[in-house]
Parts: structure tokens; C-alpha cells; sequence
């Protein structure tokens, strides 16, 4: 029986693996979609929320482990050498798993200062345009008050 929940462990582990590429593969188009020259915010939003998707998934994978873990631990550390290979096999998924997410969150930090930088810009953009804008309104505004003003020069004084 414990066997099977080692098992169940290196399942969980190899399909957290697969969940991380996934990520990865989601954060390497997010990267692309931030550093376009006009980004896709549909897109972008669309990206953010299978990101999120596939964090549940991955938050629910390891509540999984915990409670298998959890049922196998002392068989596991009593009988280390019954299960050598499994548990050699667990490591080495433990490993790979903790590179994959080591370098979705170094992406993950660099795409959210990205993300970051491109709302500023987009703030800074906006900004400049509503300056031009009020420039023009008071220039409009400086301009009429400056008609009704002015009397024409040449006067037309028959009357």
C-alpha cells in the first residue's frame, strides 16, 4: 500500500513538473507581449489569467503531497533502503521542480517591473497628451478674449 502513495508523490511531483513548463512557456510569451511596441493589454490580461490558472493547479498539487506525504513519511524514513530508488527518484523531481520555479519567479519579477515601467510610460504618455490639450483649450481661450478685445483698425466711419 505505501508503495502506491510513493508513487503518488512522484506522480504529483512530475506533474507540477510539467505545470512549471507550462509557466515558464506562459511567462516567455508574457515577456514578449510587455516588451511589444503597442502591447496587447487583451492578451496580456488573458496571459495573467492562465498564469493564475496554473498556480491554483500548482497550489493544489502540492496540498496533494502534503497529505500523501504525510500518510507515507515514516514508512519512507524507517525503511530507507526498501524504497532507495523511489525516494532517489522523489529527489530527483524535488530538484528539477525547484529550479523550474527558482526561475519562473526571477521572470515572474522581471516581467512585473516590465509591467511596471509600461504603465508608467502609458501614464507619462497620457499625461503629456492632456498637457497639449489644455495647452491648446487656454491658447483658444487666451486667443478669443483677445478678439472681442481688439477693434478692427480700419474703421468704416461714413455712417
Amino acid at each position: 500500500m505505501n508503495d502506491s502513495y510513493i508513487s503518488i508523490l512522484i506522480d504529483s511531483m512530475i506533474e507540477k513538473s510539467k505545470t512549471l513548463d507550462e509557466v515558464i512557456e506562459r511567462d516567455r510569451e508574457q515577456t514578449e507581449l510587455i516588451e511589444a511596441e503597442t502591447p496587447d493589454l487583451d492578451a496580456l490580461k488573458d496571459n495573467f489569467d492562465a498564469i493564475g490558472a496554473l498556480a491554483k493547479k500548482i497550489s493544489k498539487l502540492d496540498d496533494g503531497f502534503e497529505v500523501v506525504y504525510e500518510k507515507v513519511k515514516d514508512e519512507i524514513l524507517n525503511n530507507k533502503e526498501a524504497h532507495k530508488s523511489e525516494i532517489e527518484r522523489l529527489k530527483e523531481l524535488v530538484y528539477e521542480v525547484t529550479e523550474k520555479a527558482v526561475k519562473v519567479q526571477t521572470t515572474e519579477i522581471r516581467n512585473k517591473q516590465a509591467v511596471t515601467e509600461m504603465f508608467t510610460r502609458a501614464r507619462r504618455n497620457i499625461g503629456s497628451r492632456r498637457s497639449a490639450v489644455n495647452a491648446l483649450n487656454q491658447y483658444k481661450h487666451v486667443m478669443g478674449k483677445a478678439e472681442m478685445q481688439t477693434q478692427p483698425y480700419f474703421l468704416d466711419r461714413r455712417h
